[in-house]
């Protein structure tokens, strides 16, 4: 009789720490933090591009070629949420400098872009952004004055994801950087503990097994899957194609957010000698370049280097290379 009363309780009490892992996940999937992506002025040097998706939105984009020289090679820049193409240069003013041409575009749903119908994007990684990498790809292959340029990418925190994940399934990328990236499964493990204590005790908390709380992280994954209409990119899948790639990855010493240990995972799961992996001291979360413009600017341009053989300028990137975001309407320039 004693024994039936004990795996009552503790079916009741693994019933409970399930709910609460399954409810603290959920606010974790369907709710952003606030990133606060800076809004930047319009670029006169820029070419304005439209990209077409295949599953027919058009992508608004800008494109930065060297004036004075011939282009080194061309760096597509994938923008962070809330982001917009206009941002590109705050990255990767340092590599225009450099030689190097930049193609940026607007994710769905963000600047100029196509609205999805039905769909709101998030933080995550879906494979909606995937797509729209891909067809920025496509977009630089149907362009006879780009397609014979060699091709890197270049991603910041969400967008840092999704051209890993392009760069994977992509032979023609042959670098890839990316600053403040993280994989859904490693944010969410590392956070779905913390938040956890705030349903239950902190001791049962670090009590419960991994495998509870991945199988708990799948369910509530396939849960917003279904309820947002999309499906979310495993990035640590893509990562091992990676081995044979030059891979950069950045991050802040200061990240709260995505803390420097995701970049150390990420870095982990490709296991190459061809990635490395920065950590910028007293950066935050997308801040490296506003932390220490010179040496962002200098390890961007030396590991995008590999692209040619041509060595660039000689001279060191100028102070004004930085452009500073500046506060503008993201539709102001609406044709």
């Amino acid at each position: 009789m004693y024994w039936l009363i004990a795996l009552a309780v503790l079916v009741g009490i693994a019933l409970i720490v399930e709910l609460a892992t399954v409810r603290s996940v959920m606010r974790m999937f369907e709710h952003a933090p606030p990133l606060n992506a800076r809004e930047h002025a319009l670029d006169p040097r820029a070419e304005r591009v439209l990209i077409e998706t295949g599953d027919n939105l058009t992508l608004h984009g800008s494109l930065y070629v060297p004036a004075d020289r011939p282009s080194r090679g061309l760096i597509l820049f994938c923008h962070e949420l809330g982001g917009d193409h206009w941002s590109a240069l705050a990255y990767a003013g340092g590599l225009y400098r450099a030689g190097f041409a930049i193609l940026a575009f607007d994710f769905r749903g963000h600047g100029q872009s196509d609205r999805m119908f039905g769909y709101e994007p998030l933080h995550w990684l879906t494979y909606f952004e995937l797509e729209d990498v891909r067809a920025a790809i496509r977009f630089v292959q149907g362009r006879d004055d780009l397609n014979r340029l060699p091709l890197g990418l270049f991603g910041v925190s969400r967008g840092g994801g999704a051209a890993l994940a392009a760069a994977a399934e992509n032979d023609t990328v042959m670098c890839v950087a990316a600053d403040g990236a993280y994989s859904a499964r490693t944010m969410m493990t590392l956070y779905a503990r913390r938040w956890l204590t705030l349903f239950v005790p902190p001791w049962l908390a670090r009590s419960l097994p991994d495998i509870c709380v991945q199988v708990s992280l799948a369910g509530a994954r396939r849960l917003s899957e279904y309820r947002r209409g999309c499906r979310y990119v495993r990035l640590e899948r893509f990562l091992p194609r990676l081995r044979n790639r030059h891979v950069l990855l950045v991050s802040g010493q200061r990240d709260n957010y995505v803390l420097p240990e995701i970049a150390e995972t990420l870095h982990t799961a490709i296991d190459s000698q061809s990635t490395d992996l920065w950590i910028v001291p007293g950066a935050r979360h997308n801040q490296g370049r506003e932390t220490d413009a010179a040496s962002y600017d200098a390890r961007l341009i030396e590991f995008f280097s590999q692209l040619s053989d041509d060595e660039g300028p000689k001279q060191p990137v100028r102070e004004d290379a930085v452009i500073t975001p500046v506060r503008t309407q993201h539709n102001q320039d609406s044709e």
